[in-house]
């Protein structure tokens, strides 16, 4: 989608392009959101069902008080009027929240995040089939690029994990183009709600699953708190807001840039190390996002 800028009678800009703001807002949250893996690494003993809780309330609190400051006594009747687009969108986060944690625990940090690239291709194509989006030649073109960088460090680094957590990348990944395939349908509307939701559906479940025992070191509880309730809540809103502006498979390309840099923070903290072949693949996904980004700020679309 492509904003214009309005213009006052000199014809001088009166307003920011919407869309030129998304992508800078977009890349800025996905800089924010690549630090995932390294308070994945910091954290000691919580197991990954206690992490995904302890971060998923602290997601679902902290936005369900921006919603509530939004539409005040109005947000209840929001989540009751979810359809079942609201309603897929909520399931696919949470199954997002929990296939990423645990792919990270069963994998190395950059097998998870490059595989996670997959995502635009499959974000164009749930876009196109539902919600007639068309693809441009050119963004065809920058996602077969980062496609063959993908491969790359695939064929490079799949010895090194498990089938078990490349596998959940790959639904982490097909589930994530959904969430941005529903929040490209309701642009129009206040998409928050089902953050929450989604929030809530993955701190159940996984309490559940850890049997509501949430007792871990102060330090493991403060970490995963704050990369629920101050980076993912603020990756959220911001992301929500680009989506109404940027194309599906748009944005998903220019969140690969925070898997680009997630496995970068840990090896730099932990000395987990990509291989040659690996950065090698990175620097071919980097280069389209990179090249996308230029363009659709030289240019708007």
């Amino acid at each position: 989608m492509r904003g214009l800028k309005r213009s006052g009678p000199s014809g001088a800009a009166t307003a920011p392009d919407p869309y030129r703001l998304a992508i800078l807002v977009v890349l800025a949250s996905s800089v924010f959101n690549s630090v995932n893996g390294l308070l994945l690494r910091s954290i000691e003993e919580a197991n990954p069902w206690q992490i995904i809780a302890i971060r998923s309330g602290a997601l679902a609190a902290v936005l369900a008080g921006v919603c509530l400051i939004q539409q005040r006594h109005e947000v209840f009747s929001a989540l009751r009027r979810l359809s079942w687009w609201g309603l897929l969108g909520a399931l696919m986060l949470a199954t997002t929240n929990t296939a990423v944690v645990w792919s990270m625990t069963h994998t190395t940090i950059a097998n998870t995040m490059f595989v996670l690239g997959a995502a635009p291709f499959f974000t164009a194509l749930l876009g196109w089939v539902f919600l007639k989006e068309r693809v441009s030649s050119g963004l065809w073109a920058a996602m077969l690029t980062a496609l063959v960088g993908i491969g790359i460090m695939l064929g490079d680094g799949l010895g090194g994990g498990t089938l078990f957590g490349n596998a959940l990348a790959v639904l982490a990944a097909f589930a994530f183009a959904c969430v941005v395939v529903v929040l490209r349908h309701g642009r129009n509307q206040n998409m928050l709600p089902i953050i929450v939701l989604g929030s809530l559906l993955s701190c159940g479940f996984s309490g559940a699953m850890s049997g509501m025992d949430l007792v871990v070191p102060v330090a493991d509880f403060a970490i995963a708190f704050a990369w629920g309730g101050i980076i993912s809540a603020t990756v959220h809103g911001l992301f929500v807001w680009g989506s109404r502006h940027v194309q599906g498979a748009e944005l998903t390309l220019v969140v690969l840039l925070e898997f680009i840099l997630a496995p970068i923070w840990v090896w730099l903290a932990f000395a987990e190390r990509p291989s040659l072949l690996t950065l090698v693949g990175g620097v071919l996904v980097l280069s389209a996002v990179g090249s996308r980004g230029i363009l659709a700020l030289r240019t708007g679309s």
